[in-house]
């Protein structure tokens, strides 16, 4: 299976969410997790067989953005990307009562992963 499929499979278990929705999910700061990324990049790539590998462990709903989705306004996506900071993909974020966080990074390890996504 090629790389790119192994990241579609990988993110078909996340909640795919447009721009607004992602808005809406991160303004409720109720724990929502959000991660933006695309198939074509090798860091989300990598990012996203650790995180679905940890939200199948421990039960997480994950929200999912694609970041190039032809689906929804690029503008609206970069306006929502530009909001919270999200200078790269992939973008990860947890939204909780301190606050929205945001970790552009995938050399995130699993448990890394779990202690951000769990507000720890």
């Amino acid at each position: 299976m090629s790389e790119i499929n192994e990241y579609i499979e990988q993110a078909s278990i996340f909640t795919e969410v447009s721009p607004e929705e992602a808005g809406a999910l991160l303004q409720a700061k109720e724990g929502g997790i959000l991660f933006i990324g695309r198939e074509t990049c090798p860091y989300c790539r990598r990012f996203v067989a650790k995180l679905s590998e940890v939200a199948k462990a421990y039960q997480l709903k994950v929200h999912y953005l694609h970041s190039q989705s032809p689906k929804y306004d690029a503008n609206a996506i970069q306006a929502l990307r530009d909001q919270y900071g999200v200078k790269t993909v992939p973008g990860f974020l947890y939204a909780g009562i301190d606050g929205v966080q945001v970790k552009c990074d995938s050399s995130m390890s699993p448990e890394e992963i779990l202690a951000f996504a769990t507000g720890k």
